[in-house]
Formats: structure tokens, C-alpha cells, sequence
């Protein structure tokens, strides 16, 4: 992997699930982690449900493999260069090439 392609920081945000008062369970940030990584959106699809339209964004997030090995799907991470928050679906890490792609959608 060619460190010039890792070109957008990223913040990886941790959760944990606490106790509230009532009983139940909240989830919190814990920390965050910024790394280095390319992005890059893969589809941006319009859905409908139930009347309500909305778009389901997708983003492709090439990092070194070792940066990654703390990351898990369910993380929410945030680019720099958007302030939206992304949820992490899958994670694919590349032998060869020492890096891991991640696939997130955008979280309305």
C-alpha cells in the first residue's frame, strides 16, 4: 500500500453499552482513534420506504491492515472531509497487499 493514497483522516469512534437508570442499556462513545485512509464512495442509492425517501450512501475505506486489526463492524467512524458518521458492514483484510477494506453506510 502506497502511504500517498492514505489521504483522508478518519475518526474511529468505540461504544460500550452501559446501565442506565431505568434498567435498560445506553450506548456511549468510549474513545476515538483518528488513522489515515483512502476513501471512496461506492453507491449512493435512493430507497423508499413506508413514504419516506432516503439516500443509502456507501463508502469504500482502504487503511494499512495494521491500523485496522482494532477495528470492528458495528464501529462508527467519521471522515474528515464530511461530517456525517459512517456505520462499518464488513471488513476484508488483504494479505498481499498489507491493507483492509472497509464497506460503511451512512447513518441518517
Amino acid at each position: 500500500m502506497q502511504s500517498g493514497k492514505l489521504n483522508n483522516r478518519i475518526t474511529v469512534k468505540k461504544t460500550t453499552s452501559v446501565p442506565d437508570e431505568f434498567g435498560g442499556w445506553q450506548n456511549t462513545a468510549d474513545y476515538s482513534v483518528s488513522y489515515w485512509a483512502n476513501v471512496k464512495q461506492l453507491s449512493g442509492e435512493i430507497s423508499q420506504e413506508n413514504g419516506k425517501r432516503s439516500l443509502e450512501l456507501q463508502v469504500q475505506i482502504t487503511m494499512r491492515k495494521k491500523s485496522a486489526d482494532g477495528i470492528d463492524i458495528g464501529d462508527v467512524i467519521t471522515v474528515s472531509t464530511d461530517t456525517a458518521e459512517y456505520r462499518i458492514n464488513s471488513k476484508f483484510d488483504s494479505v498481499e497487499r498489507f491493507s483492509t477494506d472497509l464497506i460503511a453506510t451512512k447513518i441518517d
